[in-house]
């Protein structure tokens, strides 16, 4: 989720090139990101963990969803 919609630097970057890196449990995986202007960012959050999701919430103006599909 990007807080800034398009303003974010790392949603340009992904504009760029969509393919990225995540650190997850300390593993490096690669994937494809995609856009999705079109999802409800808000009712998505919902769905995720609470605690960074009411400071996504509470501190962005643009909400923007973004999908990783791992290779």
């Amino acid at each position: 989720m990007s807080e800034f919609g398009e303003r974010s630097q790392y949603v340009r970057n992904i504009q760029a090139d969509p393919r990225v890196r995540l650190r997850l449990h300390g593993r490096w995986l690669r994937g494809v990101a995609h856009l999705l202007p079109e999802d409800d960012a808000r009712a998505r959050l919902k769905s995720l963990p609470r605690l960074n999701s009411t400071a996504v919430q509470a501190f962005g103006t643009d909400l923007l969803t973004i999908r990783i599909d791992l290779d």
